[in-house]
């Protein structure tokens, strides 16, 4: 197998949820060795989110979890105490890349953040994925998606005229998609200097800001017309005849994009099924596509690796949003237990022999147990 772009790089990832474990997600699919920081004090929340049961092991079973760290490897360690600390510092002198999206000042307190990380290792790019940024009077807010939404305009823009504005939910949460295709793509063209000039770097990624930028050209507008931000259109744009979406005879809706008006397309569609509307729509030069739903997308050979995937168990996970010589993403490795490769990588990397790890595991710092007054 040919080694993939990434290969030889290896990332620190106290990522968690879709912003940050994602992010270091399509690291590790091209590549990377990506060691995930959790511990039996503090759980990446999508193995809680995702809880299945209440049987023991429940922590390591979560379907959300799977999703985004796969091809990872999984160590426990407690953030809170001064030796997990410690560990952690050594394994940075190791590592080329860390990502976090810790509330801001977690890892600063902790003696981790990129002041203390690059004293140990000067090569190392620091990804700091927030809400608002670190720096500025909103850094230490609280948001989900839904906030992100708002805050950053999106929402504006969305439902139609004369309603509310929409968020995209949590089944969504596009703020945090996006930000971890940007953060991926910044890391690896920081790597590429750090590589070069031997000096790493702090980048700062605010959720927000990644979400206003791709609003550009609305801003721009809402500059020369302050009351166009606030107006949401629905399915209507300025410019085109007719868009909107149909229902059609067997169910299912398709999307129209037609240059001059059709009054009577929406009894065309419900005369028809889907997928007779859209060939004849096509062939008259209509731009028409069905609205896919999960089942639809699975089904879909064409995006076979790319929207989902599945591992060795035959579960689905989350795939790579491009292919690499015509091929999409490998997954080499399942999304791991908590702490499932502690040991491994503290004997390989670090050296530590057995009175080592028995020591940690005396301390509870690589516990991989939840505590559960603490989840």
């Amino acid at each position: 197998m040919m080694a993939r772009p990434l290969s030889g790089i290896r990332v620190l990832d106290f990522g968690l949820l879709t912003a940050g474990a994602n992010s270091s997600a399509m690291l590790a699919d091209l590549g990377a060795d990506v060691l995930k920081i959790e511990s039996g004090a503090y759980l990446d929340p999508f193995r809680i989110v995702g809880k299945p049961d209440n049987e023991n092991g429940w922590w390591n079973r979560s379907p959300q979890f799977r999703f985004t760290n796969r091809n990872k490897r999984g160590l426990a360690l407690n953030l809170k105490e001064p030796m997990g600390q410690r560990v952690v510092r050594e394994l940075a002198a190791h590592c080329d890349v860390v990502v976090e999206n810790f509330r801001r000042g977690v890892l600063d307190r902790a003696g981790l953040g990129y002041k203390e990380l690059s004293a140990v290792n000067p090569r190392i790019v620091f990804a700091a994925i927030s809400s608002q940024g670190d720096s500025g009077p909103e850094r230490m807010n609280v948001s989900f998606g839904s906030t992100l939404d708002a805050t950053s305009g999106i929402a504006a823009l969305t439902g139609y005229e004369g309603e509310e504005p929409r968020i995209s939910g949590m089944d969504v949460n596009y703020p945090d998609q996006i930000v971890s295709l940007f953060a991926a793509g910044m890391v690896i063209t920081a790597l590429m200097e750090a590589r070069r000039s031997g000096k790493g770097c702090f980048l700062d990624f605010s959720q927000r800001e990644v979400a206003s930028f791709t609003l550009g050209e609305e801003i721009v507008a809402a500059a020369s017309d302050p009351a166009r931000i606030a107006d949401r259109h629905g399915n209507t744009v300025e410019g085109i005849a007719q868009q909107d979406t149909y229902r059609c005879r067997d169910g299912r809706w398709i999307a129209v994009t037609a240059a001059s008006e059709r009054p009577e397309l929406s009894t065309f569609c419900a005369e028809r099924t889907s997928a007779t509307v859209v060939a004849e729509l096509q062939a008259l030069g209509v731009a028409a596509a069905p609205c896919n739903d999960g089942n639809d997308l699975l089904r879909d050979k064409t995006l076979a690796g790319v929207t989902l995937v599945r591992d060795e168990n035959g579960r689905l996970v989350k795939g790579l949003p491009y292919r690499l010589d015509g091929k999409g993403v490998t997954i080499e490795r399942t999304a791991p237990d908590l702490g499932q490769h502690t040991e491994e990588v503290l004997r390989d990397l670090l050296g530590y022999d057995d009175a080592m790890l028995e020591e940690l595991a005396r301390a509870g710092v690589t516990s991989t147990t939840p505590k559960m007054g603490e989840v």
